[in-house]
């Protein structure tokens, strides 16, 4: 990690938060990234309103993906995902209304904690590679800041995101031997020629999603996953 975050200096807690979020963001830019003050002020705001963890990484996962969908260039500045993590954040945030509904299938904490297990798991199998377990940890410290009481339809979409920008950052985090194994497992799989470019594209980046998982052993994040 680069600069310390603003003064006052930050601890524990708090101090794990910014760097689990600066880690997250320069994995996701693939290049070493140090924050501005400005991005620690932002994250400092968080924080200091009880923002989960979760929300902020799903909103860079969410901005980063959309970067990539049109080609432009990578998020330069955290502030570029603030609407995202808050949009996040209420959908946490937002209580069940009205009285006499229907108990949820899944109890949300327990599956949380399962999940959050399972990848801790999958991250002590990969100690050998400091970049690969560093992105499963973030993700698991991610997984156990959702709100227990949040409502499933906004924890699936969280977990939907996280999912997402995990797969891409441990595709660049994966060793060069790895990841030489995970596009030869794509190019294998042949694509229909009739397929459009654009089409085509999101089919191999499927397949590069499904086997970036099946190389880490990254369960699926979902309620009813683990």
């Amino acid at each position: 990690m680069g600069a310390e975050p603003p003064v006052p200096l930050a601890r524990g807690e708090e101090l794990t938060y910014y760097r689990t979020v600066e880690d997250a963001f320069a994995v996701l830019r693939g290049t070493v990234f140090i924050f501005k003050p400005k991005d620690f002020a932002l994250l400092q705001g968080w924080w200091r309103a009880g923002v989960p963890l979760a929300a902020v990484m799903a909103g860079l996962a969410e901005v980063f993906d959309r970067a990539r969908q049109r080609g432009a260039d990578p998020p330069s500045s955290l502030a570029y995902c603030r609407h995202a993590v808050n949009r996040h954040a209420k959908r946490l945030a937002t209580a069940h209304v009205g009285g006499g509904a229907a108990a949820p299938e899944v109890e949300v904490g327990p599956a949380l904690a399962r999940l959050a297990q399972a990848v801790t798991l999958t991250a002590d199998r990969w100690q050998a590679s400091a970049p690969v377990a560093g992105v499963l940890e973030s993700l698991a410290r991610a997984i156990e800041g959702i709100p227990a009481g949040a409502p499933p339809a906004a924890v699936e979409a969280t977990l939907e995101k996280l999912e997402t920008g995990a797969l891409e950052a441990l595709f660049a985090a994966l060793p060069d031997g790895d990841r030489e194994a995970v596009l030869a497992d794509v190019d294998e799989q042949p694509l229909d020629p009739a397929l459009t470019p654009e089409v085509a594209a999101r089919s191999r980046r499927a397949l590069q999603v499904r086997a970036v998982r099946e190389r880490i052993g990254l369960p699926r994040l979902e309620l009813n996953g683990v």
